[in-house]
């Protein structure tokens, strides 16, 4: 049997990758599914290693590269990660699997042709040159907003931001706080200046982060519905042109 472990935070995700693995291959024996970075470390120190292992790069607790600066872990690893193709060259240098997601059949299927072609071998893993290239590109995103206050300015960090949305031809931001401000950006730009991984453009008049959505609705086949916290005024919905778009973002 090949002992596997799937370690994702998103239990959509770690489903869709336990029905694979045993649909596409049936020798894998799924031992845990793991969703945090302290999890990982206490399993990993009282278990043997597994011979294949899934990983999810950002958990809930932090980037699972922590897990192998506390316990050396000799597994082949594939990485499922929603990370673009300028930090995919850092798996390929290291010679370490990946997925990007959302994870398709197909390619789920060529990682584990390639995990049974090099089962066996010594893997030699380069995680700090790995996260290196990853923070380069995370740098290229906008970290704060600098707007005017009554005179004064203000930063808003912009992990802090809910949403971005224009009105009136104005663009403005409610932070976490539900306090809004101006911007000055249009949608379109501020939308290039974000992380596609925590934020969305959900229609032309709002960009949703991530973790400020509350919760979704599914009006029709086409039609979503989506509530945030703090709760924004207005009603947002999800173009019928981005649903499916939508759909994808939310199974990274």
């Amino acid at each position: 049997m090949i002992k596997t472990v799937i370690i994702e935070d998103e239990e959509p995700a770690a489903l869709r990758l336990l029905n694979l693995l045993q649909k596409l291959e049936p020798e894998i024996s799924v031992v845990a599914v793991i969703d945090t970075v302290e999890s990982a470390v206490k399993w990993f120190n009282n278990n043997s290693d597994p011979d294949l292992i899934l990983l999810d790069i950002q958990l809930g607790d932090g980037i699972s590269f922590d897990i192998f600066s506390k316990v050396n872990v000799d597994s082949y690893i594939i990485f499922t990660t929603a990370y673009d193709e300028y930090a995919v060259k850092a798996f390929e240098l290291n010679s370490i699997d990946y997925l990007l997601k959302p994870v398709s059949e197909e390619k789920l299927e060529k990682s584990l042709a390639k995990f049974n072609k090099f089962r066996g071998q010594t893997r030699n893993f380069n995680f700090d040159k790995l996260l290196e290239t990853l923070e380069k590109k995370e740098a290229r995103f906008k970290k704060r907003f600098v707007i005017s206050v009554a005179g004064k300015l203000k930063v808003v960090e912009t992990e802090s931001i809910a949403i971005f949305y224009s009105k009136d031809k104005n663009t403005f931001l409610m932070s976490s706080d539900k306090r809004c401000f101006p911007v000055d950006f249009s949608l379109d730009q501020i939308e290039s200046l974000l992380n596609p991984e925590s934020f969305f453009r959900v229609n032309r008049q709002c960009i949703v982060q991530y973790k400020h959505i509350d919760r979704i609705d599914l009006l029709s086949k086409s039609r979503i519905k989506i509530t945030t916290n703090p709760l924004f005024e207005e009603e947002i919905l999800v173009s019928s042109a981005r649903t499916s778009e939508f759909r994808n973002w939310l199974e990274r």
